[in-house]
């Protein structure tokens, strides 16, 4: 099995949230709401320049009604 590098997986990550954020036909203040999470939070992670912890990986997951698993398919 081959490992993304750290930068890859966080562009994977951002990609995977913005195409969920789409199928959901959610703004990214609709999804920041929904997951209670800031605003440049989600911007940050979005653009794949943001580390994010367990926690908001979980609350983004809770919003769209999925596994975290699911959110980190990619």
């Amino acid at each position: 099995m081959k490992f993304l590098s750290d930068k890859d997986a966080l562009k994977q990550l951002a990609k995977r949230v913005v195409v969920l954020r789409d199928e959901y036909n959610m703004s990214q203040a609709d999804l920041a709401y929904e997951a209670e999470i800031d605003l440049s939070t989600l911007s940050r992670l979005e653009r794949g320049i943001l580390n994010v912890t367990y926690t908001t990986l979980y609350k983004i997951a809770k919003a769209f009604k999925i596994p975290i698993k699911d959110l980190l398919d990619f």
